[in-house]
């Protein structure tokens, strides 16, 4: 999907404090769709910043080959 060696690294720190800043919710009844789809945009963000994040941790605790 990405290239991660491509990607500066990412500080846990900083993805803690944008999931809280944007978390993972469901929307409301009384939502307008277009605030639907920008906070599931900053969220989609937040997980892409995640899983980098993991990928970048495993790589520097995984034994070398």
């Amino acid at each position: 999907m990405f290239d991660e060696e491509r990607m500066p690294s990412v500080s846990i720190e900083l993805v803690k404090a944008l999931d809280k800043r944007f978390p993972d919710a469901c929307p409301l009844l009384d939502d307008v769709d277009r605030m639907i789809w920008f906070h599931a945009g900053q969220r989609a963000v937040v997980n892409f910043l995640l899983e980098i994040c993991e990928r970048q941790n495993e790589n520097i605790l995984a034994p070398e080959k």
